[in-house]
């Protein structure tokens, strides 16, 4: 037994078991239940709840209650502080020990009373926000900065640790569909998989980075979802007064299919665009926005409306009659520079008039790849109130 005395009329003993060993810390109950509306109902004897056990120390009978989750050390500085014994209080604490002394502060509702300790660890722990996001244990910042909401560094904390989880969560189905157990939460951290303590995320905070990816997931996926089912079904072939977007030439539609889903495959998309329904994949909002952003479509640079519609048998986006390779070679040979667009961000900066076109297909991918962007960079973090 390891015992630790913080007033000279202390009148309560309170129990701490780490690893199998016991400590007694003796301190002013009074002071207990100033600072924490727990603890005064707990240590009220008037309060109707069943009387504390009682222990005999140095001769001397004390009511005990006891607490847990928090190491010796941690406790003592808690129990200083309320004590006003500061004079070895450490001005900067491990990340453990803030996330312990935060949780038991949470626990019994007296975090304002570490004041201004509570402001000093957190400061010399934080740091630049930019380096503490790309710490292993990140999120358990969202808990630390909402127990200690007061502190001014706290709310941007917040933000900052919400956003960078909105981007990074990836979230995976129990790997027994069978079995009630929760879903895996984890992110990337190089080539490693680093598991996530959602335990401690505020249930509000979690809400909303849950809402925001799965809204934001949907933003950038879905389009690219629609556009293959719409190649698949042949919509974007053959259009109807609904559909604009679409490329009627055999040859050109066929290249931007395949080269789209080869290049899907080759960003891990492919199972997912051509899912029969629209699903989230197992990937991380950051992930899936860089993939999106990555993919590749070939396509054709053919003849213009106005140009081609006077010549039977010109290769026109807008035509579905195959075409004679007479012609190819008489637009191969009038066509300066490139036939074939293997990356779609060429129609950005070849918008072409007269003779020549760019295929629509590619035009509108291009322009949900810009989305896909936008959508990240868009990505605001939990905003918190005192």
């Amino acid at each position: 037994m390891s015992l630790h005395s913080f007033s000279p009329v202390a009148d309560l003993v309170v129990e701490l078991t780490v690893d199998s060993t016991e400590y007694f810390f003796l301190v002013s109950s009074a002071i207990l239940r100033v600072v924490s509306p727990v603890w005064r109902k707990a240590l009220d004897p008037n309060s109707g709840f069943a009387p504390l056990q009682r222990i005999t120390v140095d001769g001397a009978e004390y009511p005990k209650t006891t607490v847990e989750g928090i190491d010796k050390a941690s406790l003592t500085i808690v129990f200083d502080i309320l004590h006003h014994q500061v004079g070895l209080t450490p001005r900067s604490v491990p990340f453990k020990s803030l996330r312990d002394i935060a949780v038991l502060a949470d626990q019994y509702n007296f975090a304002s009373a570490l004041s201004p300790w509570s402001q000093f660890w957190i400061e010399a722990l934080a740091g630049d926000t930019a380096d503490l996001v790309k710490l292993t244990g990140y999120e358990e910042w969202l808990f630390i900065a909402t127990v200690f909401i007061e502190v001014a560094r706290c709310r941007d904390i917040i933000e900052a640790v919400s956003k960078q989880l909105i981007l990074d969560l990836i979230i995976s189905p129990p790997e027994d569909p069978n079995e009630k157990t929760n879903p895996r939460y984890w992110r990337w951290s190089d080539l490693s998989q680093v598991e996530l303590n959602i335990e401690l995320v505020p249930d509000r905070i979690l809400e909303f980075i849950l809402l925001e990816r799965e809204e934001r997931l949907t933003k950038i996926l879905h389009p690219l979802w629609k556009f293959v089912q719409g190649m698949l079904d042949g919509s974007l072939h053959r259009p109807t007064p609904e559909i604009t977007v679409f490329c009627k030439n055999p040859d050109c539609f066929a290249g931007a299919f395949g080269s789209l889903l080869t290049s899907a495959a080759d960003q891990g998309l492919r199972k997912f665009v051509m899912a029969e329904q629209f699903a989230i994949p197992e990937n991380s909002l950051q992930r899936a926005a860089q993939a999106v952003e990555k993919l590749r479509m070939t396509t054709m640079i053919l003849c213009s409306n106005s140009w081609g519609g006077s010549f039977n048998g010109a290769p026109m986006h807008t035509v579905a009659a195959v075409t004679t390779p007479s012609w190819y070679k008489f637009l191969a040979d009038h066509r300066a520079g490139d036939f074939l667009l293997r990356n779609q961000f060429d129609s950005i900066t070849k918008r072409l008039d007269g003779r020549f076109e760019i295929c629509p297909l590619a035009q509108e991918f291009v322009s949900q790849q810009q989305a896909a962007s936008t959508v990240l960079q868009n990505v605001n973090g939990y905003t918190a109130k005192a």
